[in-house]
């Protein structure tokens, strides 16, 4: 009887896990579905997908200026870090600052729902800067088309769930999605100047 117990816990243990797993798994490739669930999301957690595209990204950064002899392993280190850590903070910022917009322009969405979207639409930016590092290593350039490749394919889901928001409104979500680009780009900017 015991023995029963533990093997349905034990299912039901990867079952949830698996279950988990595939529902992070469809927000990442739809994050606009954050919007239409009703449960509250840890988008502490969801940071972590900027984050790790951003590290990837100034890692392909620091590779690139590393052979041409401008940077030194710890300065790659650096930078690389200085990716991580931003990636999770500006994106928070951004979908806090996205949150109060909205909320100023009569749409009540809690930002935690924001932050998760803006968060979880840079899977796309982790797919497309992983690609970009293996293809830099075998020694080709490849930091800034990848960058730029995965930021904007990271605006669209942004763009899509403003969009969703902003019915009846067209101006909304093409000026919310060009200040968030903006803000990305400055962002990845200040970073290289800080490392120069």
């Amino acid at each position: 009887m015991d023995k029963n117990k533990v093997n349905s816990r034990g299912r039901g243990s990867s079952e949830g896990f698996f279950d988990k797993f595939k529902y992070l798994l469809l927000l990442s490739l739809n994050p606009v579905g954050l919007l239409k669930s009703s449960e509250k999301h840890r988008w502490y957690i969801y940071l972590v997908f900027p984050a790790s595209g951003w590290l990837l990204f100034f890692l392909q950064i620091g590779i690139e200026r590393f052979r041409q002899g401008m940077f030194t392993a710890w300065t790659v280190i650096l930078i690389s870090f200085l990716g991580l850590v931003a990636g999770y903070l500006v994106v928070g910022f951004i979908g806090w600052i996205l949150a109060y917009i909205l909320a100023y322009l009569g749409y009540d969405m809690a930002p935690d729902k924001v932050i998760a979207l803006i968060a979880m639409s840079h899977t796309y930016m982790v797919f497309s800067v992983l690609l970009g590092l293996i293809y830099n290593l075998f020694g080709n350039s490849s930091s800034a088309s990848f960058g730029i490749a995965g930021l904007l394919c990271t605006l669209m889901p942004i763009y899509a769930g403003i969009r969703t928001l902003g019915k009846g409104k067209a101006f909304l979500p093409p000026l919310i999605a060009t200040l968030v680009g903006v803000i990305l780009l400055f962002s990845w900017q200040l970073i290289l100047i800080i490392v120069s």
